[in-house]
């Protein structure tokens, strides 16, 4: 029953590994490169970005060994949590400070919007992993 990646997805995926340990290197750095608009409270929103982006470098990685549909719904489902967490966390610490309060009030409503879809798209991947696991089940 074991599926392995094609070589075409295998690269993908270690690509995908690259770009987010790259994107962890950047937010580990964004304080220190002086941003304006970024406030030292990023620093308390750090771990989750973090978490959330190792575990996305950690699922891309189990997809190089083993690839199955229903197996990426899953994973999607595990990896929507720790993004949702991460963006709670940017929320509710906002370590932003835009010159003009309508910029901030903008942010605050994508983190919103945010909030709400991630769960939306959960619940998608959580019936797409039920319906692919019936179907392997079945045949």
């Amino acid at each position: 029953m074991e599926k392995q990646a094609t070589p075409g997805k295998k690269f993908g995926y270690f690509v995908a590994m690259v770009i987010n340990a790259a994107l962890i290197y950047v937010f580990e750095h964004l304080l220190a490169w002086n941003i304006p608009y970024l406030l030292p409270t990023f620093a308390g929103c750090l771990w989750a970005i973090r978490l959330s982006l190792s575990v996305t470098i950690f699922v891309n990685f189990i997809y190089i060994f083993y690839d199955v549909d229903w197996f990426h719904h899953l994973m999607q489902v595990i990896e929507n949590v720790f993004s949702w967490i991460s963006v709670y966390f940017i929320y509710s610490i906002f370590p932003f400070e835009f010159p003009a309060e309508m910029w901030n009030q903008g942010v605050k409503i994508a983190l919103i919007i945010i909030l709400v879809l991630i769960p939306i798209g959960t619940l998608v991947e959580l019936i797409q992993f039920f319906r692919k696991l019936n179907r392997q089940q079945s045949n």
